[in-house]
C-alpha cells in the first residue's frame, strides 16, 4: 500500500464506541484515530472487540482513551515512547515504515 493511497478518519466519539462503530464502516478507512474511546481488550462486548481487529489504545481509564485501528491488513506498531509523558497522544508506526502521531485534544489536568 503506497502513503498516497492510505484513507484515515479520526472521530472524537464522546465515549460509546461499543454502540457507534457501525457508523464508521460508510468510510472505508484504512486507519481509524477515535478520541475518547473505550479500550477494546476490556469491553464485554465480544462484537467491539471483534471489530476492533489490529489497534493500539491508551488511556487513563478503560472507558476513555486514545485508540487507533488498522483495517484491510495495515500492521500498527506502538512506538518506544513513556506514553504517560505524552498523554493524549498515541505514537505509532504504520506497516513499519510510516510515523503517526494519533492525538486527543482534551484539557489537561493542571496539577
Amino acid at each position: 500500500m503506497n502513503l498516497a493511497d492510505l484513507r484515515v478518519v479520526t472521530w472524537n466519539c464522546a465515549g460509546a464506541l461499543r454502540n457507534k462503530w457501525h457508523a464508521l464502516e460508510q468510510f472505508d478507512a484504512d486507519l481509524l484515530v477515535i478520541q475518547e474511546c473505550e479500550d477494546p481488550a476490556q469491553a464485554k462486548d465480544a462484537r467491539y472487540l471483534d471489530w476492533a481487529g489490529d489497534y493500539l489504545w491508551e488511556g487513563d481509564t478503560k472507558n476513555k482513551g486514545i485508540g487507533v485501528f488498522a483495517r484491510k491488513g495495515v500492521r500498527l506498531e506502538r512506538e518506544p515512547v513513556d506514553v504517560k509523558e505524552l498523554k493524549f497522544f498515541l505514537p505509532c508506526r504504520i506497516n513499519g515504515d510510516w510515523p503517526l502521531l494519533a492525538t486527543w485534544t482534551a484539557a489537561a489536568d493542571s496539577g
